[in-house]
């Protein structure tokens, strides 16, 4: 099984060197930056933030979501463990899940923050920051790759729908007289909504 850790390349140092890390917190107090008080300084989030594209092609490939002390999918590796500790006794993320397929487990962990004062007090799971920290399983993609990959099983589920809503059109086209007489006589017709959404995710369905 193989780990991956996604850490910005240019802010790693801030969890490793004191020096860094001191300068960086001085820096930011003295440049006003909104950061924790100075009695109670942490290291920074320095994981990989995922805009709204890449969240919806990765939740392409693990549309299945659990908070960390509740996944049971698949054993979270030691690297795994002690990242999240680290993270969570730094307070860098509010909240941790972990997304995954129940076929291709392949989990990724996520940390999430809220976006403001009111979408924590009111619980708005909407307005909520999230980073890429580690996946685990197998890792041989790079993550342009697994991004590729994301795209593709979207198009697959997206020609998936549309052959089932070619499939609806044609037994109208095939059969009209009998889909009027349902309207006549106040049949309901069932099954044959032609509308192609997606959800907050991105999930295509009809």
């Amino acid at each position: 099984m193989e780990v991956k850790i996604y850490r910005e390349p240019e802010n790693e140092n801030l969890i490793i060197n004191e020096d860094d890390l001191k300068e960086y917190n001085d820096l930011a107090i003295e440049l006003g930056l909104a950061i924790r008080s100075a009695d109670d300084l942490k290291v920074p989030n320095v994981y990989m933030p995922l805009n709204n594209a890449t969240q919806r092609q990765l939740k392409a490939l693990c549309p299945e979501s659990a908070k960390i002390e509740a996944y049971k999918k698949s054993t979270i590796p030691l690297e795994v463990l002690k990242v999240y500790k680290y993270a969570k006794e730094n307070e860098m993320f509010d909240g941790y899940s972990i997304w995954y397929d129940d076929e291709e487990p392949d989990p990724l962990l996520i940390g999430w923050n809220w976006q403001s004062k009111e979408a924590r007090k009111n619980a708005y799971t909407w307005q909520v920051n999230r980073f890429l920290i580690a996946r685990w399983g197998d890792c041989a993609l790079e993550l342009s790759e697994l991004l590729e990959k994301g795209k593709v099983r979207i198009k697959a589920q997206l020609l998936d729908k549309a052959k089932i809503i070619q499939d609806k059109v044609s037994s109208v086209i095939n059969n009209p007289d009998s889909y009027v007489n349902k309207i006549i006589s106040g049949t309901s017709i069932t099954g044959h909504d032609f509308n192609l959404n997606t959800n907050a995710d991105g999930t295509i369905h009809v």
